[in-house]
């Protein structure tokens, strides 16, 4: 009597390869959120010239998804998305152990992601009860993370077994790893709808206007996107390890892991490099309404030099005082960046003194109509002092 033939996962399988659609998905979602993560920086850096633990929280979210997305490629090439039955074993076992060691970094990013979230929206939340809210889901996610990357190494005693089937060890059920599987994503998905959806109570009685709030609240909870990939990364557990073909059988779940983080990172960033997207729709404005305010200016300046050898001088002061309970300024719709607008006293008076000055120029053989635009300074009696400096200078000043 011949042996029994023993078969290889997959071996009853054509050789399909869906290497280079892991490969794609990953390394296009990635980069997309290295591009949004990088406008991040530069908000920070040169616009707004303030970092904070959130921002160095996410460059450590980012820089893990980049460790991952380095290790997913190398496994793609050794194997990842295709049976075991057409692969040589010893690539097949290096592609195992590259898989299991791009599990605790994607472990790591996803809760990193939303603890970045967490520490943005202290930063603005107009309440202690939020901030402690904050922090405590803060500490209960990186606890709960711990606890899942020590079941992780845990559950064989030789680690080894994972990538080669030839050691003899013993390790926890399958079941048993599915249902810690179905944990971790649950919290996740409870998570990303917290943080989605708690900004709406904590901007309802923030005092600007109705439309301005709406689309922080949008802005804000952008997360959802992360919870409905967590949803959907959820629903190929259950596949994994299911036919023993593991490099096969986990090409959705690293899609979808990877997804979930890089999705999560691009919805966190978002807000915060809002004032580049206002600079550039200003400067476009400008720039299409510049003849026009030329003619205008010219105009003006010919019409107020009628006289030869005078000189001009104006100044103009505006002072408006806001009273209203928990006022917040418009500001506040243009730089989400800027937490302090948010965190400022609620019950107190806020004056605005508004100063335009013109300096004195002698038009004596200035009869061409040569222009000088100075920039007005605007002076807020509190811990704000803006100075536009949109307008050109004047080479003398």
């Amino acid at each position: 009597m011949s042996a029994p033939i023993l078969l290889l996962p997959g071996a009853d399988q054509p050789d399909e390869n869906q290497g280079p659609r892991i490969a794609g998905a990953v390394i296009s979602t990635t980069l997309a959120a290295l591009v949004v993560v990088c406008a991040r920086m530069f908000v920070r850096l040169r616009m707004i010239r303030s970092m904070g633990i959130d921002d160095y929280v996410m460059l450590a979210a980012m820089l893990l998804s980049l460790i991952g997305m380095g290790i997913v490629i190398a496994e793609v090439h050794y194997g990842a998305g295709r049976h075991a039955a057409y692969l040589d074993p010893e690539v097949n076992r290096f592609g195992l152990k590259l898989n299991f060691v791009s599990q605790p970094i994607y472990l790591w990013a996803i809760p990193m992601v939303k603890v970045s979230v967490g520490f943005f929206l202290i930063r603005i939340s107009p309440s202690i009860f939020y901030k402690r809210v904050l922090q405590g889901v803060m500490i209960f996610l990186m606890a709960y993370t711990f606890v899942c990357f020590m079941t992780l190494v845990l559950q064989c005693k030789n680690l080894a077994i994972l990538w080669d089937n030839r050691i003899q060890t013993t390790c926890w059920s399958q079941s048993t790893l599915q249902g810690l599987s179905y944990a971790n994503s649950t919290v996740n998905i409870v998570t990303d709808l917290f943080f989605a959806i708690l900004p709406i109570p904590m901007l309802w009685n923030v005092k600007i206007n109705a439309r301005t709030k709406a689309s922080l609240i949008c802005v804000l909870g952008l997360g959802v996107f992360a919870c409905a990939a967590a949803i959907v990364k959820a629903a190929f557990i259950s596949n994994y390890g299911k036919t023993g073909d593991f490099l096969w059988d986990s090409a959705n779940l690293t899609i979808w892991i990877a997804a979930e983080t890089n999705t999560g990172i691009i919805a966190a960033c978002l807000p915060c490099i809002k004032p580049m997207f206002k600079t550039i729709f200003d400067s476009s404005l400008r720039y299409g309404s510049s003849r026009k305010k030329d003619a205008y200016d010219l105009r003006d300046y010919a019409h107020g030099t009628n006289h030869k050898g005078s000189k001009y001088l104006h100044s103009q002061t505006r002072t408006e005082v806001d009273a209203r309970r928990g006022a917040v300024p418009n500001s506040l719709a243009d730089n989400i960046s800027e937490e302090s607008i948010l965190t400022q006293k609620g019950n107190g008076i806020t004056k605005t003194t508004v100063v335009t000055i013109d300096r004195g120029v002698d038009d004596r053989g200035e009869s061409s109509g040569w222009n000088k635009d100075y920039p007005e300074r605007v002076v807020e009696d509190g811990d704000l002092c803006h100075t536009d400096l949109s307008a050109k200078r004047d080479p003398e000043e």
